[in-house]
């Protein structure tokens, strides 16, 4: 039987079409000739899952030359949020509420919230627009081709067709749960269970600003209403074990009753439409595996994967596709030597410990820490550190002191 015109040798083959793989295409394709990206599910599949960045982000899309990609998905550009803290002290102490604007000192200066679904297949469209990179899909990679403990390609089934795809480079960026990294020899070194869940569904009509998030912690949640598109809203819990099983063990009726009890998402989501129907997923854990070994390399959530609690997720996947991209950028194309992606794992999780650290404390409990409630009362009492504490997460300098004359 001939061969298929797909089954062909590749400079590099990227397992995952999502927003790590998709961006990974992207960002190497100017230096790894002849690019395979695959991926298994169909466009307009329905995943209940979305990112969130602020600044510190679209400088990485705009470096990765993505920005003008991830703006024309239609997602407002948001210019604040509110974070209450409810249930945070002795019976009867009041909500800790804190109004934040962001400040507006250069273009990157907003966050954004869009649906995974809408995000993920623009940013594979704009990687197989280069002449270079051919999007495989629906696709799957069956295992990967092994010779001595190296990676030497990937056997790749489409269209009921298998067929082997040699590389000189596979990367693997399709999620948290894949099983090729454990056949490739990336086995985790560091893991931390996570008790929450992530549920979440999308509205449309909620009488709600969009250029707004809220927030909304208390023991057992953490619940966001955010925009995400023309007259589009996110709705999204994170929900502990205990509080789960406390009220019957259905996340999704914890999920409907976690809303309703909310004083702003309660009125807003009542006033408006379902779009979705709840999705989510549980037992979401952490994980470290090494970034590179002999023929591969992991990107996303295969090698570093952070409970979306602290929501740094699509942080740590833009930062290991840039991080990847400059050393092959470094090496003048894409090698063979697995010397040169030794060190990657050292700079990457140096790049991401604190984003570690920070999720690892974030899920570490089952309601706000009491340093946490006091900080966040200072903050909402004293507006000049809060400008100061947004100014410091978003990597913009201190504003100068105003001197009275």
């Amino acid at each position: 039987m001939t061969a298929p015109g797909w089954a062909r040798r590749r400079v590099v083959v990227v397992v995952g079409a999502r927003l790590s793989g998709a961006v990974t295409a992207h960002a190497l394709a100017p230096w790894s000739g002849d690019v395979l990206l695959v991926e298994r599910t169909v466009p307009g599949r329905f995943w209940p899952q979305q990112v969130t960045w602020d600044r510190r982000d679209n400088l990485l899309w705009a470096g990765l030359g993505l920005l003008d990609t991830v703006l024309g998905c239609g997602a407002p550009r948001l210019r604040g949020h509110t974070r209450r803290t409810m249930d945070s002290g002795p019976d009867g102490a009041p909500d800790v509420v804190v109004e934040c604007r962001y400040p507006d000192d250069d273009e990157y200066c907003y966050r954004m919230s869009i649906a995974r679904e809408v995000l993920d297949p623009a940013l594979a469209a704009r990687a197989a627009q280069h002449g270079n990179v051919q999007l495989l899909r629906p696709a799957r990679v069956v295992c990967p081709l092994l010779d001595g403990g190296r990676v030497r390609g990937v056997v790749v089934e489409h269209q009921g067709v298998r067929a082997e795809v040699p590389a000189t480079l596979v990367v693997l960026a399709d999620g948290r749960r894949s099983r090729l990294p454990g056949q490739v020899g990336a086995h985790a070194y560091d893991t931390v269970a996570s008790p929450w869940s992530a549920m979440l569904a999308y509205h449309r009509g909620l009488p709600l600003p969009a250029d707004h998030t809220w927030y909304t912690r208390r023991p057992g949640s953490m619940l966001i209403v955010t925009p995400t598109g023309p007259d589009q809203w996110c709705v999204a819990a994170a929900l502990h074990a205990d509080l789960i099983a406390g009220q019957g063990g259905h996340p999704v009726r914890v999920y409907h009753r976690t809303v309703a009890a909310d004083p702003v998402a309660g009125p807003a989501v009542a006033a408006g439409t379902a779009m979705t129907p709840v999705g989510g997923a549980t037992r979401l854990g952490m994980h470290r595996r090494p970034m590179a070994g002999p023929g591969w390399c992991l990107v996303g959530d295969s090698g570093l994967h952070l409970d979306p609690m602290s929501a740094l997720g699509g942080h740590a996947a833009l930062v290991t596709a840039q991080l990847l991209q400059a050393r092959v950028a470094d090496l003048g194309g894409v090698s063979a030597d697995p010397t040169h992606y030794a060190d990657l794992t050292t700079r990457r999780d140096a790049l991401l410990r604190g984003d570690w650290e920070a999720t690892r404390r974030i899920i570490s409990s089952y309601q706000p820490a009491p340093e946490a409630v006091e900080r966040a009362r200072r903050l909402a009492g004293d507006p000049a550190a809060l400008d100061a504490d947004v100014r410091a997460r978003m990597g913009l300098p201190a504003r100068a002191p105003v001197v009275a004359r």
